[in-house]
């Protein structure tokens, strides 16, 4: 009889625990995103979140090169995959091929993470007619990433003050000049717009409000000022000679090995930046950060940065649509979203009594230095404080962004079209666009045009695409 009743309830506990378990089993999830240098499938921030997920994923990575035609190939072909950590551009893309799921049924059912800890304002930028279409993650935080450092020391030997006007940057680079002849006064990265010195001609952007409408800059009467003052610039010597070939490696080489006085660098992981610091490990305060420059009316600013990053998106082929979005939500949960971005406090980061956020070095990069690849979003009411661990994985990177984000109490403006979706006559014309006033604007600096060409060029720039980006840009701007 025991021995019965002992079967019974065995075969009442297969019953009730067999469908349970069959219920928690989750699917293997393919997801596909851009190309980084390290093996997805084998880092240490995969295997933490399929530990706190319950999910494994498979992950693929387009190509360095073509990535987009890429994307648009293996969609076009059928390939399955259950989520696309994607580009602004390549999602306007697919969206424009109907190659996208709708999520607001799917995130009204299983995205409360996703539609409580993602702000609207981040979500209007991935909605068409109304509708979501992919999950937005916008840069960690909002910050300056560019500016202009100058060697203290030189400053010292000219007995000069960090300039604060155009006149007085001149006055400076000649000064360096005259007193160390086998230094370039200032070694550049864009010359099409230094922020630094367009400060002082009056414009910050790329798309400024003039009178309440959006204007390119090269339509601007001040970006003819600011054309001839570095025409002026290269003209005396001060600029580097090597502008036209100069890359990445060379600029590196050249102001990390003492070759330069200033540098203008677009970012707080600058490598030319991080090569000085390296090179100059004992010495403090080699390096002061130029503040904007003040224009003739006494104003001065420098593009704060708050825009898109990239979108998570599911396409119509995906075969886990529901799961793609439970997965994503747990990710956002407060003890996953920690965990995998950052690790465990006092471990592998630590937070002092003002909420500052470190890193322990070096396990910190050995857990979660690829940890952005991985992320689909992030928690926008706090993970602005949590993410600067991540500047300050190294003294130079440290130094870097702060550097460049000490004036934004008193400097820092909005980029007038960070918010806004993207825009499909800025898709197809800004990369044009874009090389055609680089290319004009090396001629003219260097000589080969001269800037009484402005008004020409500004024509043909208008009819080759400029136009359209205008209006499509103004008719957003004049809708918000």
């Amino acid at each position: 009889m025991k021995k019965i009743a002992m079967l019974l309830l065995a075969a009442v506990l297969l019953t009730v625990l067999l469908p349970m378990a069959m219920a928690e089993e989750k699917p293997t999830l393919r997801v596909l995103g851009p190309y980084v240098g390290f093996d997805p499938n084998n880092d240490a921030t995969g295997k933490a979140i399929e530990e706190k997920t319950g999910y494994h994923v498979e992950y693929n990575m387009l190509p360095a090169e073509n990535a987009t035609e890429n994307l648009l190939m293996r969609i076009a072909s059928g390939e399955s995959y259950d989520i696309l950590r994607i580009s602004e551009d390549q999602y306007q893309e697919l969206l424009s091929r109907n190659a996208l799921l709708p999520l607001d049924d799917l995130l009204a059912q299983y995205g409360s993470n996703l539609t409580t800890k993602i702000f609207d304002s981040a979500y209007s930028l991935t909605r068409q007619d109304g509708v979501t279409y992919g999950i937005p993650m916008m840069a960690e935080r909002a910050s300056i990433f560019t500016g202009m450092v100058m060697r203290q020391d030189i400053l010292d030997e000219i007995g000069m003050a960090v300039p604060t006007t155009p006149d007085e940057l001149k006055a400076v680079l000649i000064a360096v000049k005259e007193k160390h002849p086998e230094l370039i006064p200032l070694l550049t990265c864009d010359e099409s717009k230094i922020n630094t010195i367009s400060s002082g001609f009056g414009f910050y952007f790329d798309w400024n409000d003039v009178d309440g409408s959006l204007k390119h800059y090269v339509e601007m009467p001040e970006y003819k000022a600011y054309l001839a003052y570095m025409a002026d610039l290269y003209a005396n010597g001060l600029l580097d000679k090597d502008i036209a070939v100069n890359n990445g490696t060379t600029r590196t080489e050249k102001f990390s090995s003492d070759n330069a006085f200033a540098y203008y660098c677009t970012g707080w992981t600058d490598p030319t930046i991080v090569g000085y610091y390296e090179n100059h490990p004992d010495e403090k305060n080699t390096l002061v950060y130029v503040a904007p420059l003040y224009d003739k009316n006494g104003k001065r600013g420098m593009m704060r940065q708050q825009a898109l990053n990239n979108v998570s998106c599911i396409p119509v082929t995906a075969a886990n649509p529901d799961e793609a979005v439970k997965f994503m939500n747990r990710k956002l949960d407060e003890d996953v979203f920690t965990y995998i971005t950052l690790g465990v406090k006092d471990e592998t980061f630590t937070v002092d009594e003002n909420n500052r956020y470190a890193p322990i070095m070096p396990i910190f990069n050995e857990w979660r230095n690829n940890a952005w690849w991985y992320l689909n979003s992030f928690d926008m009411t706090c993970y602005g404080d949590m993410w600067m661990a991540r500047t300050r994985r190294t003294k130079a990177v440290g130094e870097i962004y702060d550097g460049l984000n000490q004036f934004a109490a008193e400097c820092a403006v909005d980029n007038p079209t960070d918010l806004c979706p993207s825009l499909k006559a800025v898709v197809e014309n800004k990369n044009a666009l874009n090389t055609m006033v680089d290319d004009y604007v090396l001629q003219v600096i260097v000589g080969v045009k001269s800037v009484e060409d402005h008004d020409a060029f500004v024509k043909e720039w208008l009819a080759a695409g400029g136009q359209a980006c205008e209006d499509a840009y103004n008719e957003w701007y004049q809708s918000k």
